[in-house]
């Protein structure tokens, strides 16, 4: 026996190896049965002289094994291992048969009595008895109680892919040709909806379409929840990602299909392909998790490659939603109001203003709203900004009304608003902390969120039209639900977009159909606004139209409350 296997069995001043050589095979039985009480493992004893298999008790119940005494090792063994892995036993158990080791260490499958696959850990020591017998003395743990192992799918869990990824990533990481982390679309509803029961079936008839996709060679994991790891790290050249996704794909509806389509789902996954050497396990997880995240924010039920660039704007705007909660958490230092000037026609006349946010930070600059409104918006911090504008909009509109009594602001309102908070609440609070008039404020609904008008919703919208507060449907052209906004949601003011008022300078075709649309409009009882009139001989043709108000840089561009006060209110109120 090495010295290293020595040391390991040595402690408290007492030399165990050589206690276990002088007890005869049945006093060693005795002692293990009494160590099998305080042990969560299975303790066997293997004569290799004999091939005599003596295992616990209660092994015999959890397993396919007839008895504790067995004459016929491998022949007791090939009903409880997995058959793919007994060969892989076989051998190891002749090494410390012929005195080539002496020791026993292998992770492999067993089967439990419901032909389920379990990981097993299998250690042992050959040790030499009073009677002469060579014998192997250890213990079988289950892997799944110490999350090594999954017992749902019969897949080895996270710990074991980290410790399998990081000898791979030190010693051969040229030879990983691709990790595939997989995951279930919409698994959460399948739990909340049929339960946790008809989860556990998704899981195990995924990870056996994976595994029967999949060559023997590739290691499969079950990580957290639905998401399952593919590792190739083969000798032999082996298929692609790609294809190897799709065949999984075509695996998952044959077997829908074979049950009826009892139930439905789909799998998105994320290819990490390349340059492993140097990287570390987390960078992995990282990696591929983007890549998953990436396939179901583009659609899901796909697969995506990882892409450096697209990770590095990933990371750019996860570091630019720190700064954004910074500077929200400092009194919203950094963010302010600009207003855009909104004139009625055909006289021109200063009626109201569109309140804009703009955001400047020490580290990024003036950003523009195209691209930190979206991340407002992701991450839910939309709800305390569109707060803040709310209450700068409305005491800065009952100022300037003492300029324009029948002056209005617009602002602006994202879906995250109307889904995640209690709007009605927010503005009543506001209404009547700032003490302005409700029809003075003007709320906009973007169509770039999309807008499900639901029950909720539409009581929402109810609620706000009883208490005299506009509603305007803003961008109007860019979507397809428009017509539907107009009949369910029954706006006062359609604005039409920059993007179609260009069309419409650029072709007859497009120009009649804005006309046909404030002809419709008008029909119904509501106002038009029209935006991104930016030239005179844009004003002149677009008038033609006969819109009710014109917004656009022609008559001012955005600008702070100051800027916007001294230049436009504090003049005669007409442009």
């Amino acid at each position: 026996m090495n010295r290293h296997n020595e040391k390991g069995i040595r402690g408290n001043g007492m030399d165990y190896l050589e206690t276990l050589q002088n007890m005869s095979l049945e006093q060693i039985r005795s002692v293990i049965e009494i160590m099998q009480q305080t042990s969560d493992a299975y303790m066997y004893i293997l004569d290799l002289n004999t091939d005599t298999y003596m295992v616990a008790e209660k092994a015999t119940k959890r397993f396919p094994i007839d008895a504790t005494v067995n004459e016929d090792c491998m022949k007791t063994l090939k009903k409880v291992v997995y058959p793919a892995d007994h060969a892989m036993l076989a051998a190891d158990l002749e090494k410390c048969r012929s005195g080539e080791k002496d020791e026993h260490a292998l992770e492999y499958r067993w089967l439990d009595r419901k032909n389920r696959v379990v990981w097993v850990s299998c250690k042992g020591i050959v040790v030499t008895g009073a009677e002469g017998h060579r014998l192997l003395i250890g213990a079988v743990s289950e892997l799944g109680k110490k999350a090594k192992a999954d017992n749902i799918t019969g897949l080895r869990r996270e710990v074991r892919f980290r410790l399998n990824a990081e000898a791979l990533l030190r010693d051969k990481p040229a030879s990983i040709r691709f990790i595939m982390r997989v995951g279930i679309d919409n698994f959460k509803e399948i739990n909340e909806k049929e339960g946790v029961e008809a989860g556990d079936e998704v899981l195990q008839e995924l990870s056996q379409c994976i595994l029967d996709t999949v060559d023997e060679s590739v290691d499969v994991y079950r990580l957290v929840a639905d998401e399952f790891m593919i590792v190739n790290a083969a000798d032999v050249e082996t298929r692609q990602p790609l294809e190897i996704y799709r065949q999984i794909q075509k695996k998952i509806v044959s077997m829908l299909k074979s049950k009826e389509y009892s139930r439905f789902y789909t799998v998105s996954a994320g290819v990490l392909d390349r340059d492993f050497a140097g990287r570390s396990v987390e960078e992995l997880m990282r990696y591929t998790e983007f890549a998953l995240n990436e396939a179901k924010r583009n659609g899901k039920n796909q697969m995506m490659v990882f892409d450096r660039k697209a990770y590095d704007v990933y990371l750019e705007r996860l570091n630019m939603r720190k700064a954004m909660r910074r500077d929200i958490n400092d009194e919203f230092r950094g963010f302010e109001v600009y207003y855009q000037p909104i004139v009625s026609t055909p006289d021109y006349k200063l009626i109201g203003a569109e309140a804009l946010l703009r955001w400047h930070n020490d580290e990024y600059g003036n950003v523009s709203p195209a691209v930190f409104i979206p991340i407002l918006e992701e991450s839910g911090l939309i709800i305390p900004v569109g707060r803040y504008v709310l209450w700068e909009a409305a005491r800065i509109c009952k100022k300037w009304k003492e300029y324009i009594p029948e002056f209005h602001v617009n602002v602006n309102l994202s879906y995250v608003q109307l889904y995640r908070s209690d709007l009605m609440k927010d503005v009543e609070k506001c209404i009547r902390e700032v003490g302005i008039d409700p029809g003075s404020l003007v709320l906009e609904l973007t169509e770039s969120g999309y807008i499900e008008t639901n029950e909720r919703i539409k009581e929402l919208f109810k609620d706000l039209k009883e208490r005299k507060i506009d509603l305007a449907l803003d961008d109007f052209g860019t979507g397809y639900s428009n017509m539907r906004y107009l009949k369910e949601i029954d706006v006062k003011t359609v604005k039409i977009d920059r993007s179609f008022v260009v069309q419409a300078l650029q072709n007859d075709y497009d120009y009649n159909i804005i006309r046909h649309i404030i002809n419709m409009v008008h029909s119904l009882g509501s106002v038009v606004c029209m935006e991104g009139i930016e030239e005179k001989e844009e004003l002149v043709k677009m008038m033609a139209t006969k819109p009710d108000m014109i917004q656009g840089y022609y008559f001012g561009k955005p600008s702070p409350a100051e800027r916007f006060e001294e230049e436009f209110l504090q003049a005669t109120g007409s442009l």
